[in-house]
């Protein structure tokens, strides 16, 4: 049986929101079946009123707790407050690091360095001229995954903020890595779309 660390493909999508700036994922497996569901932290009254004035909220702080199906907490994926180059700091439900993905300034196309808990890098992520394709490397060069923007139809996109993203595996990674990639697909979303 696979689950969010086993399966060769996720698929991330966000639910049909309406202004509302509230981060939330379902992840699922190809055949639907689910495999995870990711819904923010802390997210107060106040927090609420300030995302509703502000423009834009993507330099935001956003706590993100990705849970099993049965609700079982799995990971934290906290990207934290940052005007050019946040990095998103993924941990174990207790806090202990699993590792960072680090958004690089670059001028044209999106860049992101993989590393683990003791700040080493061990792969990195390059997206297209139009962030919504992205190959991931390990520390050697070689393509270990791809994390591809999915349209859920014209419509849906320009009225609702829905993104889907399916995440695929060349073959089965050893951790750190394999735990940054599966939060890869959510942390792309939250450092490039999210509040905007």
């Amino acid at each position: 049986m696979t689950d969010l660390f086993t399966s060769p493909v996720l698929l991330v999508e966000q639910p049909r929101r309406y202004f509302i700036d509230e981060s939330e994922y379902h992840v699922h497996d190809p055949q639907g079946r689910p495999l995870a569901h990711v819904g923010e932290l802390n997210l107060n009254a106040g927090r609420r009123v300030l995302r509703f004035v502000a423009k834009d909220t993507s330099n935001f702080r956003r706590t993100l707790q990705v849970r099993a199906p049965d609700g079982r907490p799995l990971l934290i994926i906290d990207k934290q407050f940052g005007f050019v180059t946040p990095r998103t700091l993924i941990n174990l439900p207790d806090g202990r690091p699993i590792g960072r993905i680090d958004q690089e300034f670059t001028l044209l196309k999106p860049k992101f360095r993989l590393l683990d808990a003791h700040e080493r890098p061990i792969g990195e992520i390059t997206g297209d001229f139009t962030g919504w394709d992205f190959v991931i490397n390990d520390g050697h060069g070689t393509e270990v995954g791809r994390v591809t923007k999915r349209f859920a139809g014209l419509a849906s996109e320009l009225l609702t903020e829905a993104d889907r993203y399916a995440v695929e595996f060349r073959f089965q990674l050893p951790d750190p890595l394999r735990t940054l990639v599966v939060a890869s697909g959510i942390a792309l979303d939250a450092v490039l779309r999210e509040g905007k």
